[in-house]
């Protein structure tokens, strides 16, 4: 097996991958007579924080989704180590050449 099928197959398993990171945190929400918000409660909300051309940004995430997420952004830095192994088997098989 080739080495670029090779990681490509290992990649495709771990298939959803996401990058970034999950927090919860709490929001003041836009009604001016929220119970909560005039206390300083707030509400709970989830939030992915990533990189997109050198700039920080973040989305909200529904709750139903948080532990998929979660899921994803583990196999992102596994897909992360593979590209790192890859990248250095391909710097090997340079010089072989």
């Amino acid at each position: 097996m080739e080495l670029n099928e090779k990681w490509l197959k290992e990649i495709e398993e771990l298939w959803p991958f996401a990058k970034g990171s999950v927090r919860e945190y709490r929001q003041k929400c836009s009604k001016k007579e929220c119970s909560k918000c005039k206390t300083g409660e707030r509400h709970l909300t989830w939030q992915m924080t990533y990189y997109e051309n050198g700039r920080q940004r973040s989305k909200h995430v529904p709750r139903a989704h948080i532990e998929e997420l979660k899921k994803a952004i583990e196999n992102g830095r596994k897909v992360e180590e593979i590209l790192i192994k890859a990248g250095l088997e391909y710097l090997e098989s340079l010089k072989d050449k």
